[in-house]
């Protein structure tokens, strides 16, 4: 169990009081997070990788791992069709479009999944921190 799942389960045990919501976000900004990405590099896009999406209920999200293994286990034998970066979770929230939808540890008991009020809450306070430095 991680430190950032201990957040998340006591987030979901509190009912989303706002201090536990808080300190999951503030771990996941620092945490070091697993973005399994395309092998196949696009030649029309300026990106330096695509990320992969999975479809979760007719919705589509960004995929990390606060684990290499966790990453492991979720792609299973597919993990050789694939290739992944490593960002922070403050690059990953700066660099993701405010209107995608976001998915932590899939396939985990502490899976969490972030839809875009989230992603835009979050968005929010990598500007307040960044505005300090």
């Amino acid at each position: 169990m991680t430190d950032l799942d201990k957040a998340i389960s006591a987030a979901f045990m509190s009912e989303g009081k706002q201090d536990d919501v808080n300190k999951v976000y503030l771990l996941l900004l620092r945490t070091i997070l697993f973005i399994p990405i395309s092998k196949e590099k696009t030649s029309n896009t300026d990106e330096p990788f695509a990320p992969l999406f999975a479809k979760i209920e007719g919705r589509y999200y960004m995929l990390a791992f606060d684990t290499l293994e966790r990453l492991r286990n979720w792609a299973g034998e597919h993990m050789k069709d694939m290739s992944y970066v490593e960002l922070s979770g403050h690059d990953l929230i700066k660099g993701i479009n405010d209107q995608a939808c976001f998915s932590l540890n899939v396939g985990s008991s502490y899976y969490k999944e972030f839809l875009p009020d989230e992603i835009k809450r979050l968005k929010t306070i990598v500007s307040k921190i960044e505005q300090m430095k």
